[in-house]
C-alpha cells in the first residue's frame, strides 16, 4: 500500500467483526511498530498482547473496578486545557452524534462503555514505558504506535488508540503480569473493521494546516 494513502485514509475503528487476527498477522504488525525511531536506538517500547478469555476476563475486571471507582469521559480535562483544543471534539461529536444516535446511545456514554470493553476488539495491544524513562520517550511510544496502526491499516484491519482505560492501570497490569517498573502508556483495539456498523462509516475532519504551522525563511 502507498505510504501517504495509508496515512489520510486511515481511521479509527470502533466496531469490529467477531473474527480472531492470526497470531502470524499481529506479528507482522508488531515487527513494522519495532522500526519506529527512538532516541538513541534505545526502543524503550514494550507490547502485551491479549486476545481470547483472556482479553474477557480483563474486560470484567474493568466493570467491576468502574463500580468502585467510577470514571468519566472529560476531554476537556476539568477544563484546564485551552478552549481551542475543547473546540475540535465539540466539532468531533457534532459529526459523530447523529451516528452514535441511530444506536440509541449519547456521545459521553457511548465513549466510555466503548473505551472501557475495547469496543469489543478481538485483539488489545498495550504499550508500556519502563517508569525510569524520562516523559521524553513517550514520543517514541508514539511514533511505535502510529507505525502499528498505520501497518494495521496496511494489512485490512482496524484499530483504536484508546487512553481512557489508563485509568485502570493497575487491573490492567494485574491481568497482564506486568510489573511496577513499567507504566502502561496507550492500549490499541485491533481486529478486521465492521462495515456495517454504524460508527465506522464517520470519519473525523482535521482543521486546516494554516493553525498548526508557522513558516519563516519562505517565500509565499
Amino acid at each position: 500500500m502507498d505510504i501517504l494513502e495509508a496515512f489520510r485514509e486511515r481511521k479509527t475503528v470502533r466496531g469490529y467483526l467477531k473474527k480472531q487476527v492470526p497470531g502470524e498477522l499481529i506479528k507482522d504488525i508488531l515487527h513494522d511498530a519495532l522500526w519506529a525511531p527512538s532516541a538513541s536506538n534505545q526502543q524503550p517500547w514494550n507490547f502485551h498482547v491479549i486476545t481470547g478469555n483472556p482479553l474477557a476476563d480483563l474486560c470484567a475486571k474493568i466493570q467491576e473496578a468502574r463500580i468502585s471507582k467510577p470514571v468519566s469521559y472529560d476531554p476537556s480535562k476539568g477544563k484546564t486545557i485551552p478552549a481551542e483544543y475543547v473546540e475540535r471534539t465539540k466539532i468531533l461529536f457534532k459529526g459523530i452524534r447523529p451516528y452514535i444516535s441511530l444506536l440509541g446511545d449519547d456521545n459521553k456514554s457511548f465513549i466510555e462503555s466503548g473505551s472501557f470493553r475495547f469496543y469489543d476488539a478481538p485483539v488489545v495491544i498495550f504499550l508500556t514505558l519502563h517508569t525510569s524513562m524520562p516523559q521524553s520517550r513517550l514520543i517514541d511510544m508514539g511514533m511505535a504506535a502510529q507505525n502499528l496502526m498505520l501497518s494495521a491499516y496496511a494489512r485490512g484491519l482496524g484499530t483504536c488508540a484508546i487512553a481512557l482505560t489508563l485509568a485502570y492501570a493497575d487491573v490492567i497490569q494485574k491481568a497482564l503480569g506486568i510489573t511496577e517498573e513499567f507504566s502502561t502508556v496507550l492500549s490499541i483495539a485491533l481486529g478486521y473493521q465492521d462495515n456495517d456498523f454504524v460508527i465506522n462509516k464517520f470519519r473525523s475532519s482535521r482543521d486546516a494546516l494554516e493553525k498548526f504551522v508557522t513558516w519563516k525563511g519562505f517565500n509565499d
